[in-house]
């Protein structure tokens, strides 16, 4: 959260979040990330045993060791490139995956069976893109003491229940949502009309949308969205784009052609009692510390995959503090690895990949869904939207031909490539020993 009173170290922060570059890994197991959502016990080994502690330890050391094997591959593109963060993360980072708990007494009926089904991507025909993970857990059928726990832990006052943590890799931490599970509760989750919204203007081609929550003083609210507009139109003209180095087209690193990146920033403005958006303003004022007792408007830059930067509150919605940010996300890539980078991903249901790389028509490929007009005052939409569909969408056989044409011509040289290439040795003997020592802690702990 940006405040006045901690205002002044944001650039540090920033600076250290882009610099602190140490590959913590893209992927996971699916099914030890599920029951991270849980609360564990505090000594594994004295609860599981010795093949317990055992399997543990296991497990540490071979996630270290896919850690390591995929770093011999990944650092060789984990330097500095000159591709816009914005840019990189709508390219590359993909949003990491909530965790949803459903606590029920019994069989699930039919339609509850498929309410689930309509959270899991690997089942679900309308949102098989929505980054949730599912996790049934009948307190009727001896469950785990993990599940057990954190049923009782919860002031909870019927079944089933439904609980939504925030991603186990995330800045933001635990759960952020809990209540009765219904078909309503789910469909508020997977998708909402301002989310989608969102979606639609990073897919065509935005910096950033910056969602502004209302504190539900008119007046305040005015201001705020004054402010920002104006700062945001400033930045607009002001701000200029790196020049692209031959050498991160040549990689693949942008799939555009670099002429077709500009800087283009909007607003949308959405009430804190709005019910359609119940889940996405519990999700904002959960994703940092002391923002759900926050009694002003909140400004919230989103970029990337729908990765929401940190929040403005107040009257830190001013110049210096949005154009921080707005530098930060129009800046170079110093750091290609996500987790390194600020930000928490937002729960959207959109399949980025085939939408980002194939440049498709937007406006048909994802419609707004009902519901979204009227969130914005009318001239505030207007003033706040500048994409026009016809300019940011490029014809796909056009857009391949000149990324083709352009790879054709250039070749990196070897200066630079070695440059890139001199950063692995380090990497990697730092990597390698810190698998030996883990090898080593794992022995001593079985020995034990």
């Amino acid at each position: 959260m940006v405040s006045p009173d901690n205002e002044s170290g944001l650039k540090e922060n920033l600076h250290a979040s882009k610099q602190d570059c140490i590959h913590r890994g893209e992927g996971y197991n699916r099914k030890m990330a599920i029951k991270s959502y849980l609360p564990s016990d505090g000594n594994r080994c004295s609860t599981l045993g010795v093949s317990g502690c055992f399997a543990d330890c296991f497990r540490l050391v071979a996630c270290l060791m896919s850690l390591f094997m995929g770093l011999l591959l990944v650092v060789p593109n984990a330097s500095a490139c000159s591709v816009p963060v914005f840019r990189y993360a709508l390219e590359r980072w993909d949003p990491d995956d909530y965790g949803v708990v459903v606590f029920h007494d019994g069989t699930l009926s039919p339609d509850q069976q498929a309410w689930v089904d309509r959270m899991d991507p690997s089942k679900s025909k309308e949102h098989p893109f929505v980054n949730c993970m599912v996790r049934t857990v009948d307190l009727a059928d001896n469950p785990e003491k993990d599940a057990v726990d954190a049923w009782e832990q919860m002031d909870a006052p019927s079944l089933p229940w439904m609980v939504v943590y925030y991603p186990w890799t995330s800045r933001a931490f635990g759960s952020f949502s809990s209540g009765p599970f219904d078909e309503g509760a789910v469909s508020r989750l997977v998708d909402s009309p301002a989310r989608r919204e969102i979606a639609r203007r990073l897919l065509k081609g935005e910096s950033s949308v910056w969602v502004l929550l209302e504190s539900g003083d008119a007046t305040k609210d005015e201001q705020a969205l004054q402010r920002l507009e104006s700062r945001l139109e400033d930045l607009e003209s002001s701000l200029k784009l790196p020049v692209i180095n031959p050498i991160d087209i040549s990689e693949g690193l942008i799939s555009i052609d670099a002429d077709e990146l500009k800087v283009d920033f909007s607003a949308i403005r959405i009430s804190r009692n709005d019910p359609q958006e119940a889940f996405f303003i519990e999700m904002l004022l959960g994703s940092e510390t002391h923002l759900k007792d926050v009694q002003e408007p909140i400004a919230f830059p989103i970029f990337g995959r729908g990765r929401l930067l940190y929040s403005l509150v107040g009257d830190s919605i001013a110049t210096e503090i949005i154009d921080d940010a707005c530098t930060f996300l129009t800046g170079e890539c110093s750091c290609q690895v996500k987790e390194q980078n600020p930000g928490v991903d937002l729960v959207l249901s959109v399949d980025w990949d085939r939408m980002v790389q194939n440049q498709l028509d937007i406006d048909r490929e994802l419609p707004p869904l009902a519901g979204f007009v009227g969130m914005m005052p009318e001239e505030a939409s207007s003033s706040s939207t500048t994409n026009d569909p016809d300019d940011s969408l490029a014809d796909t056989g056009a857009s391949s031909d000149s990324n083709a044409s352009m790879t054709e011509e250039i070749e990196p040289s070897a200066e630079t490539t070695g440059t890139r290439r001199s950063l692995m040795f380090p990497i990697i003997l730092a990597c390698g020993g810190i698998l030996v020592g883990a090898m080593v802690a794992g022995f001593f702990i079985l020995k034990k």
